[in-house]
């Protein structure tokens, strides 16, 4: 999809975002009509197209309730981490650090990804400009005690979920 992203995926994406937003859409209907609208130029599994919708519907999720603590007045939030078999070892991590993160610096982050100008810039440029925005933890910035727990997480990182590719954890206001 990469190849396409210019000229045919980012205003076909929006669009289907949009109209999922509006109508109400479950990830199945999610993932089928990105599957869809996109089988064209993206030959991918069922697995890729579920990802994919569910990714994306998450990472509104959390713009949304950033939103909403912005609206409240809110000035801090803390994760919620489901630990389970699971979890991944990156929210472990930010679990056992139990941060209390300031809203301001993630509404900022947010903000920016929201204001860039997709039209102006490669898909390349794009990508990169959220990884320096925005960066997912990854693995060797996991900090591990001596019984091979994770215990915190070193460096940037985002300030908000999803911190890896099928990611459950939330915020709350703290």
């Amino acid at each position: 999809m990469g190849n396409h992203f210019e000229a045919d995926v980012r205003q076909n994406f929006a669009d289907v975002l949009t109209q999922a937003i509006e109508q109400g859409y479950a990830k199945e209907m999610l993932t089928e009509t990105l599957k869809q609208q996109f089988s064209d130029i993206a030959d991918k599994s069922q697995a890729y197209w579920q990802g994919l919708a569910e990714h994306t519907a998450l990472r509104i999720r959390e713009f949304g309730r950033l939103q909403g603590y912005k609206k409240t007045q809110a000035e801090y939030y803390k994760l919620v981490v489901i630990l389970d078999d699971r979890t991944r070892d990156i929210c472990r991590a930010l679990a056992a650090q139990d941060k209390v993160y300031p809203l301001n610096e993630a509404i900022e982050v947010m903000d920016n990804l929201m204001a860039m100008d997709t039209k102006s810039n490669s898909l390349d440029d794009a990508r990169e400009y959220i990884k320096a925005l925005a960066p997912w933890v990854k693995n060797d910035q996991i900090l591990y005690n001596n019984q091979d727990e994770p215990i915190g997480v070193s460096g940037a990182h985002t300030p908000f979920p999803p911190f890896h590719w099928k990611c459950r954890t939330t915020n709350i206001i703290e």
